[in-house]
Formats: structure tokens, C-alpha cells, sequence
């Protein structure tokens, strides 16, 4: 059965050498070639015939993808994934080793935190949370309003402080609060 399909492929080329032989080719498309520089003869014969190609359609000037802001996903502050909506090129973590790697500290923390996804949380330094800070006014049980920032937990609008983090902190720590995980800040540093 193996042998049959090599013998029909044989058979179906036989036009192709009739044609070659005609046009002054060897009948199995072997050919003697010289060396350009040398001018001397190829020890082997090379195989010189017909072949089909396409040229690649990808070219760079359709692969060039560029974005300063745009569209970004409303759960977690990211830039859309799609380029047909206008979507951002990941910066991942080889790009992150390469700027370590290269001493550009500033330059990674503009790219991964500056611009990428900054946030401001508000955290309270009495009890060092954060999500029990709220922005609104705000009766509390003595009568009066409380306008702007109001810690619950505390029950104080005072030491109340912002701080600056990357939108990915923050969302981590809203689904954390919300299966009853609470984190504390320390805000000595900022």
C-alpha cells in the first residue's frame, strides 16, 4: 500500500520531466552549478526547479500599536485587551525585569504605577483600615453632620489620610473586606 502511493506520485511526474528535458533541463531537475567567485563547478548536483511561494502578508507598519490613554475595563482600571476597541499592549514581567535589569527604577514606576493605574485610597491611622472610610455626609448619633471623610469604625473624622496606590491594591482589598478579611495600613512611611 505504501509503495503504490510513491509509484502513482512517479507516474503523475512523468509530464514534468518530458517538459524539462524539453527546455534543455536534466529529467530529474539535477543541474551543475559554479561558484560565483570561483568560477569552479559545484562537486554535487543541485537541485534546480519550479516552487511556489506567497509573500508574508505581515508587515510592521500594520503591527505598530501605540496608545497614550483609552478605554479601560470598569471592574479593575486595566486598559481593554482588543485592539478593535482601542485596547493597551501588556507590559509584562519580562518588560518589568528588563527596566530592573537596566536601573530604570523611575521609568518602571511610571509605566507600572504612574500611568498604568494609580488610585488614592483614604485610610484612617486610629485603626488602620481603610475600607471603613467613607466620603459622605453623615448624621451620627450626637446629631450633627459630618461632611468629608468619616471613619465608622472609629467613629472620628480626624487622622484620616490619603495615600496613593496602584487600582489593583485597592480592588484586592474591597474583595478581601468583602469576604470578612480586613487589612491594617501603617501609614507612618507615607
Amino acid at each position: 500500500m505504501f509503495q503504490s502511493e510513491h509509484i502513482r506520485s512517479y507516474e503523475a511526474d512523468a509530464d514534468n520531466k518530458e517538459s524539462r528535458l524539453k527546455v534543455g533541463y536534466m529529467k530529474w531537475g539535477n543541474e551543475r552549478v559554479y561558484d560565483g567567485k570561483t568560477g569552479k563547478a559545484v562537486e554535487l548536483l543541485i537541485l534546480v526547479g519550479q516552487t511556489f511561494y506567497q509573500r508574508l502578508v505581515h508587515m510592521a507598519e500594520d503591527k505598530l500599536k501605540f496608545r497614550s490613554t483609552g478605554p479601560v475595563h470598569p471592574l479593575t482600571g486595566q486598559p481593554v485587551f482588543d485592539r478593535k476597541h482601542f485596547g493597551g499592549v501588556r507590559f509584562g514581567e519580562m518588560e518589568r525585569d528588563c527596566l530592573i535589569a537596566h536601573g530604570a527604577s523611575a521609568n518602571l514606576h511610571e509605566k507600572l504605577f504612574t500611568l498604568s493605574n494609580l488610585s488614592q485610597m483614604h485610610i484612617c491611622q486610629k485603626c488602620k483600615n481603610i475600607e471603613n472610610v467613607i466620603q459622605r455626609a453623615l448624621s451620627i448619633p450626637t446629631g450633627r453632620k459630618i461632611r468629608g471623610l468619616y471613619c465608622r469604625f472609629c467613629k472620628s473624622s480626624d487622622d484620616i489620610v490619603k495615600v496613593n496606590a496602584p487600582y489593583g491594591a485597592k480592588l484586592l482589598c474591597q474583595e478581601l473586606f468583602c469576604m470578612k478579611i480586613s487589612l491594617k495600613f501603617d501609614t507612618c512611611l507615607c
